[in-house]
């Protein structure tokens, strides 16, 4: 006999994650102080060590299912696969190198409890380094109203710590596999387009691995893709300017822009977490 659904799944899509980092990555899930959810993990590892390290973690719990895909998908394709397989009504989006916070998953369980109308709910940052040491927080605007009007210019949820209601993918559609980089973005901007509810929480949720802060020049291009794309006439005045402001981006020197990246990032560095 089948067990019950569970309430949230968490969707980890993994590529050749160093064994001691998705280890710790796929413990901070196991130890959620909300225990009810499956881990479905995507698992592109073309290095056999890496994979068995990340199969062998998932064996030892039964909320934790392996998946190989046969061939190469691609993280929006991996997501999607993730997604098709879930049995939760909330569907969390996790990365295989980050560290969610213990409470990750109560707090935003109990916030989509208390706030029927929102459909996606994302939280705050703490980037860390490779030794896990803290470098900067980051923070969202909580309100949709403000995700809205900002996600014109840039991205105001961070990917990872996003959490959504499944009936929304059912509705309106998944993660673009065309889509290489920005994936998220284009997700974003349509479900926008479509009058889906958003919020942030005040709390930082997961601890982010902030590998390199140079960004692949293909990311800002499906950017603009993204913005162009999904263009509608709220927010016009907002929307062209960010089109524009993009492009802008995408011809500076790869060294001007990591500059201001980092800028952005540590603007808030707190110190290292105790």
């Amino acid at each position: 006999m089948p067990s019950p659904a569970p309430r949230v799944t968490l969707v980890v899509p993994s590529f050749n994650e160093a064994p001691e980092i998705i280890r710790t990555s796929l413990a901070s899930v196991r130890d959620q102080t909300f225990p009810d959810f499956e881990c479905i993990v995507v698992d592109e590892s073309t290095d056999t060590e890496r994979a068995q390290a990340c199969s062998d973690f998932c064996a030892l719990d039964p909320r934790f299912t392996y998946v190989h895909p046969t061939e190469r998908l691609g993280l929006a394709a991996s997501l999607n696969l993730g997604i098709s397989r879930a049995r939760g009504e909330l569907i969390a989006r996790f990365d295989s190198d980050d560290i969610c916070l213990p409470e990750r998953v109560a707090r935003q369980v109990a916030f989509f409890d208390a706030n029927p109308g929102i459909s996606v709910v994302g939280g705050g940052l703490e980037v860390m380094d490779d030794h896990e040491d803290t470098l900067a927080f980051r923070d969202y605007p909580r309100d949709h109203a403000r995700i809205a009007a900002g996600m014109q210019l840039t991205t105001t949820l961070a990917h990872p710590t996003v959490m959504y209601r499944r009936s929304v993918v059912e509705a309106h559609g998944g993660y673009d596999p065309s889509f290489r980089f920005a994936e998220d973005l284009d997700l974003w901007l349509r479900w926008l387009n479509a009058d889906v509810k958003f919020a942030n929480l005040p709390d930082v949720l997961v601890r982010y691995r902030q590998h390199v802060t140079r960004r692949d020049p293909r990311h800002w291009q499906f950017n603009r893709r993204a913005r162009v794309k999904n263009f509608a006439m709220s927010y016009p005045g907002r929307r062209a300017l960010g089109i524009v402001a993009i492009s802008l981006w995408t011809v500076l020197p790869a060294a001007v822009q990591e500059t201001v990246f980092k800028t952005l990032v540590f603007r808030r560095r707190q110190g290292v977490r105790t």
